[in-house]
């Protein structure tokens, strides 16, 4: 059985057998620890009005961590009530990849931040006023920034701080692997590789992914709403 660590699950679907949703979760769910073992994994989501189903209703759930990677497990509904639902997890092999990690998953966002030095080569350069970034999209393995005050080239190494959140800078070195150009020859952007990410700062930028994300779903939703 494919295992996860339940601090990583972001999202949980319950889905019945025609493939139909029955019941998303993005909070309020406690992911069993204990797949590995032989004894019961039980799901347990909590709310204030969900679904009733009936005791032994086959269901599949689909469980996302922050990485992007969905795992769908197959199991039965052992309790149902307004307030809480319990799933019990199968102990077999049907567990079934969705959708393999993407460890570089990217969104589009419009951060600020500043480079403070860069190398290229043997030679250190430090800027005596940092230039002033524009980071246009993010992942874990890297980001695309502007700079309209230096022109940097490939392999050059660049330290960087981006404003992901108000209480943290982000402070790394990124390495541009590709100058990106417009049809006139003028630079567009560079596309940089994170070099030597802690897991704090991985963590730090899934975090920041999930609530871009959760900021874009909620604004689709609000506008499916007007219609």
């Amino acid at each position: 059985m494919r295992l996860l660590f339940s601090s990583k699950i972001v999202k949980i679907d319950i889905l019945d057998k025609s493939g139909s949703v029955i019941l998303t979760a993005e909070r309020n769910f406690n992911f069993p620890k204990n797949l590995g073992s032989d004894d019961e994994s039980i799901l347990i989501i909590k709310g204030s009005s969900l679904r009733e189903l009936e005791h032994n209703t086959t269901v599949n759930v689909i469980a996302t961590t922050k990485a992007g990677e969905r795992i769908r497990y197959a199991g039965s509904v052992s309790m149902s009530m307004a307030k809480q639902l319990n799933i019990k997890l199968f102990k077999d092999d049907g567990t079934e990849v969705l959708q393999e990690r993407r460890r570089y998953f990217k969104i589009k966002t419009q951060e600020k931040g500043r480079a403070l030095f860069f190398m290229r080569g043997e030679e250190s350069v430090r800027f005596d006023v940092p230039e002033a970034i524009e980071i246009l999209d993010i992942n874990i393995g890297g980001i695309f920034m502007k700079c309209a005050g230096c022109a940097f080239e490939e392999e050059d190494l660049v330290c960087v701080e981006i404003d992901l959140f108000v209480d943290y800078k982000l402070n790394a070195v990124v390495k541009v692997l590709r100058v990106q150009k417009d049809e006139d020859g003028g630079v567009k952007g560079y596309g940089c590789e994170f070099q030597g990410l802690t897991a704090a700062q991985e963590d730090y930028i899934g975090k920041y992914i999930y609530k871009v994300q959760s900021e874009q779903r909620q604004k689709e939703m609000a506008q499916e709403m007007k219609f």
